[in-house]
């Protein structure tokens, strides 16, 4: 995927060097103004990141904190868990706590299956943030070449 985006960058790239390159050149009382430099798109990509980089990292964070709760969530169902069955394994009472102790079992699997959804959402958005940046250093290198 990354080699299709870079190489249509490239693309645009070349090609706009090729419209300036095909500007006639100013003759005129005009000649010490230089016409403005057209960029790659970089400061689009710029702009966008600085713009996405608050709602990732807020996002980033609510995912941390919520993996963080889960956790917690998880350990004290396993002890809620534990200790309801020593319960049922100590005394013989006429209430049936296997029941309880099986939902509190199925909802650590359902709070497990999001916690890896979470997780891999995760991984998702910080490999998307991640090329972003490589994306836009490249249109930086490339620049820094084209405008020396």
């Amino acid at each position: 995927m990354a080699s299709k985006s870079s190489a249509s960058f490239q693309v645009i790239e070349e090609g706009e060097e090729q419209k300036e390159e095909q500007q006639p050149s100013i003759s005129s009382s005009n000649a010490d103004e230089q016409p403005p430099v057209i960029g790659g798109g970089t400061e689009m990509g710029e702009a966008i990141m600085e713009m996405i980089r608050p709602a990732v990292q807020n996002l980033d964070n609510q995912v941390k904190c919520t993996r963080k709760s889960q956790i917690m969530l998880a350990s004290h169902i396993d002890e809620l868990s534990k200790k309801l069955k020593s319960i049922v394994d100590e005394q013989t009472l006429p209430y049936d706590l296997d029941i309880y102790v099986r939902k509190l079992e199925d909802s650590r699997k359902r709070m497990t299956s999001v916690n890896q959804r979470l997780q891999s959402l995760h991984t998702r958005v910080s490999q998307l943030q991640r090329s972003a940046a490589r994306e836009i250093s490249k249109q930086k290198q490339r620049q820094t070449p084209a405008q020396q």
